[in-house]
Order: structure tokens, then C-alpha cells, then sequence
């Protein structure tokens, strides 16, 4: 009975030592957690920073190839115009030269020596002299008008030339970035493991600590918040390839076009509704920033989030609202809780949410996680 005593009372020993243990490395442990995700995080933001670098150029790229292929169209269209206007006028100088030329051989020299003390003769001697003057007049003019069309002509194939060698150019850049945005698109992917990872500790050894940081791993913790603000603000719902679901229930409404079950009526949902039981919680679908809070007739409470990069979420249908405007949330926390509808559409309850990069919705059916709920 004493040796079975002793030995409970060296089991509890050790693991009294081996949590006394555990607690003197959950803050060196944490610290250097939060150096690494400190690190990781900045890299990301620069990794996200060159990227949004090289998107702006290729956007810029994409309209300097715009307006120069509209350069280089109405390059051709004003060559082609000219050509023709061209062939036209040396056409009519041709013929009138041959009549200028006919007029010169003879005609009006032998009517000089045939008019004399003939008065009709004379008239008509006139009547060609003045003809000969017109169309001498003419001839210049229309070889004035070839000059300017072949300048024209040159002019324009010139600027066709630059357009084209301009394009080339851009090619060619278009073609390096593409090459840097894989590299960078590339790297990124292989910190992201590590990333989630260092995150999923710092959040279990906080968790550990139950708020009991110094004060060096508090000012360590608001710089890596301050990070993955930045980075989310970068990138957006990209750095989330799939959003929370908000609640577990099946999709009911889908995007698009659809028939009001009521009304039936012709109608487009730029969102989906989602399948919900009155007054169960609903979640934020990413991390993000509560823009706004309001009530819209027909969606009864609503809340925005700003993902960055453009992006937002609505997720509606709501009553007693769990955030305020301005907040920072992160995916999966509470938004507020499911609310009657106080008009049926024949869905039943619902939650409504819409996914929009700018102004576009986008149907976020593809982006939500697969529910666990069988209905």
C-alpha cells in the first residue's frame, strides 16, 4: 500500500513538474512564435505589395495597348483613305494632262494661224486658250493634292510602324511581368503553409496564457495585427480560398436570374439565401472591417465588411447585432443572429448574402465552405 502511494505521488510529481514546465516555455514559445509570424507577416505584405505593384502596370499595360491598337486601326483606316483618294486624283490628273497635252500638240497653235480675219475663229481661239489655262490650273492643283496625299500616306504608315513597334514593346514587358507575377505568385503560396501555421500556435498559446502576455509580447502582437491588416488589406478575399459560411444550412435562393415564388414574377438576386433556423448565430464569412450597419426594407438588419482589394460581403437578414462600425472581425465571428422575415417570399428562413469585387456581384456559392447541416 506505501509502495503503491509512493508511486501515485511520483506520477503526481512529474506531472506537477511537467506543467510548472510547460508554463516557463508557453511565454518563450510564444515570443518566438510571434517574431516568426511578425516576419512571415511583413514578407506576405511585400510579396502582396509587388503584387498589386504589378497589377497596376498591367492594367495600365492593358490600356496603353488599348489606345494604341486604336492607334494603329485608324493608322490603316486614314492609309487605306488615302491610297484611294489618290488613285481617284492621279486618275483625273492623268486625264486631264492628256487634254493639256493634245491641246498643246497643235491644236491651239494651227487655230491661231487658220483665225485671222475670221471672227469665229478667233472666239474659239480664245475659247481654248482660257481652256488651256483652266486645265494647266487644274493639273497643278491635282498634282499639289498627290504631293499632300503622299505625305499623308507617309505620314500615316509611319505612325502604323511606331504603333506596331510600340506593341512589340509591350509584348515583350507584358511577357516579363507575367514572369515576376508567377515568381511572386509562387512564393507566396509557399509561405502561406507556414504562415496559417505560425497563426494557429500564436492563437493556442494566447489561448494558453488566458491574456497573461508581458508586455513585450503585447507590443509584438499589435505589430503582427497591424501586418495582417495590411496584407488583408491587400489582398483581399484572395487570401482566403473559401469564405466561412455564415450558417450551415444548403443554398435555397440561387444567384442569378429566378421567378418570384410569390409574385411570380421575373426577378435577378445578386446573392444567394441560405437555409436557417430563427435565431441561430451567423458568422462573418472573412476577416475584415464592419463598414456598415443598417436596416434595409426587405433584408431587415444588414451588415458590411471591407475585405480590401475592392471586395465586400452583405449578409442579411440579421437581428440583435453582435458588432459595431469600424470593427476589425475575423472569419467566423459572430455578425448578430437569424431574424423572422417580415415578408415571405417562400424560402422560408433564410440568411441573405452577397459577395461584390467593386460594384460586380459575384456569386459566393463557389467560395463558401461545403455545409455540415443535412437538410
Amino acid at each position: 500500500m506505501r509502495a503503491r502511494s509512493a508511486a501515485v505521488l511520483g506520477v503526481l510529481a512529474l506531472a506537477l513538474a511537467g506543467t510548472v514546465h510547460a508554463g516557463t516555455k508557453a511565454p518563450q514559445r510564444l515570443e518566438e512564435t510571434l517574431r516568426r509570424e511578425l516576419g512571415l507577416t511583413k514578407t506576405s505584405t511585400e510579396l502582396a505589395e509587388s503584387l498589386a505593384v504589378l497589377d497596376r502596370e498591367r492594367s495600365s499595360l492593358e490600356y496603353t495597348a488599348t489606345v494604341l491598337d486604336h492607334a494603329a486601326r485608324e493608322s490603316m483606316r486614314r492609309l487605306d483613305a488615302y491610297r484611294g483618294r489618290r488613285t481617284d486624283r492621279e486618275a483625273t490628273a492623268r486625264s486631264r494632262a492628256r487634254s493639256l497635252y493634245k491641246l498643246s500638240r497643235g491644236g491651239v497653235a494651227r487655230l491661231a494661224f487658220e483665225s485671222a480675219g475670221n471672227d469665229d475663229r478667233e472666239a474659239e481661239l480664245q475659247t481654248r486658250i482660257l481652256r488651256g489655262r483652266a486645265l494647266r490650273f487644274l493639273v497643278r492643283h491635282d498634282l499639289g493634292e498627290l504631293e499632300v496625299y503622299r505625305r499623308a500616306e507617309e505620314r500615316a504608315a509611319s505612325e502604323l510602324v511606331a504603333a506596331s513597334r510600340e506593341m512589340q514593346t509591350l509584348g515583350a514587358i507584358t511577357m516579363v511581368g507575367a514572369v515576376q507575377e508567377h515568381a511572386l505568385v509562387s512564393a507566396e503560396h509557399a509561405i502561406n503553409p507556414d504562415l496559417r501555421a505560425a497563426m494557429k500556435s500564436r492563437r493556442r498559446l494566447t489561448d494558453r496564457l488566458d491574456g497573461e502576455m508581458s508586455r513585450e509580447h503585447k507590443v509584438l502582437l499589435r505589430n503582427v495585427k497591424r501586418n495582417w491588416r495590411a496584407l488583408r488589406s491587400l489582398r483581399g478575399l484572395d487570401g482566403a480560398p473559401r469564405l466561412v459560411r455564415p450558417v450551415q444550412g444548403r443554398v435555397v435562393g440561387r444567384f442569378g436570374p429566378y421567378t418570384d415564388r410569390v409574385l411570380d414574377l421575373p426577378s435577378i438576386r445578386n446573392g444567394v439565401e441560405l437555409h436557417a433556423r430563427r435565431d441561430e448565430p451567423v458568422k462573418a464569412m472573412a476577416d475584415g472591417r464592419v463598414v456598415m450597419v443598417t436596416a434595409l426594407p426587405g433584408y431587415e438588419d444588414v451588415v458590411v465588411l471591407d475585405h480590401g482589394g475592392g471586395q465586400y460581403t452583405l449578409t442579411a437578414r440579421l437581428w440583435d447585432i453582435a458588432v459595431e462600425e469600424g470593427q476589425e472581425v475575423e472569419g467566423g465571428t459572430l455578425l448578430g443572429r437569424v431574424a423572422s422575415k417580415a415578408l415571405d417570399d417562400g424560402l422560408g428562413s433564410t440568411v441573405y448574402i452577397e459577395l461584390r469585387h467593386g460594384e460586380k456581384p459575384v456569386d459566393p456559392s463557389a467560395y463558401l465552405k461545403r455545409s455540415r447541416r443535412k437538410e
